[in-house]
């Protein structure tokens, strides 16, 4: 990772697009263990060479061309474009884990949204962690259950205008060996619907979760997006048996 104020890539262009990309430069980087990371992008929208940008290294300025009316006709009129990432932009991965037909949900207190949050576990990844290791090792941490097999559904990226991620939506399989005590009853059946009250875990059937959805108890949008995944990956299979 560069210093702020420092470059992170060269001219680029967004292949399909008309916009440009002259410069990225970090202007915000902090010191928690997510590396929350802030870029600028010096955009252009048309394919004129650049005789004017942000750019350090460009021989000359915006300010020496706006005396020159030629010159400045030709120039691209650059826009700085503000975005993030966190932990270097290492792939993280979303934990759909299953056992018996329900789907674990971890709640959390989010300070961004200061409210509890019914969510799927996930985890930023590690250097060089493939996309399913992340998953099982989350699931570890936080459900302390291990995965008997796993499977990447897809890719997928949280904000594609305001953050630069990829997340992996990965779902494991869990069976009553390798299930601990995470979110199971003193009578020994699974925490349900019914029983959210305290809780921190929950298995719930797709339907319990559709119910949740309906009622705007499930918002954070990397989990909606994650169950949809799976929920139509499940339907298309079901579909082709």
């Amino acid at each position: 990772m560069t210093d702020v104020n420092g470059t992170v890539a060269a001219i680029r262009t967004g292949l399909e697009s008309n916009l440009i990309v002259h410069d990225e430069k970090v202007v915000f980087q902090g010191d928690d263990e997510a590396q929350f990371t802030v870029i600028q992008a010096d955009v252009s929208v048309d394919d004129t060479p650049v005789s004017a940008t942000a750019n350090e290294d460009a021989p000359e300025t915006a300010a020496e061309h706006a005396g020159d009316d030629e010159n400045a006709a030709d120039a691209p009129q650059v826009h700085p474009i503000l975005f993030a990432q966190v932990n270097g932009g290492q792939p993280g991965a979303v934990c759909i884990a299953v056992h018996e037909g329900r789907l674990l949900l971890a709640r959390h207190w989010r300070i961004a949204t200061d409210s509890f949050e019914w969510e799927f576990p996930r985890s930023m990844g590690a250097p060089g962690e493939v996309s399913g290791t992340t998953a099982e090792r989350e699931l570890a941490s936080e459900a302390g259950v291990k995965a008997t097999s796993r499977r990447l559904l897809q890719m997928m990226h949280a904000d594609t205008c305001k953050l630069r991620d990829s997340i992996a939506v990965v779902e494991l399989d869990v069976d009553s060996e390798s299930l601990d005590e995470a979110g199971v009853l003193a009578d020994g059946s699974l925490a349900g619907l019914d029983d959210l009250d305290g809780a921190t875990l929950a298995w719930l059937t797709p339907e319990e979760i559709d119910t949740m959805i309906a009622e705007g108890n499930i918002m954070d949008g990397i989990t909606l997006a994650s169950y949809l995944i799976w929920k139509t990956r499940r339907e298309v299979e079901a579909e082709e048996e």
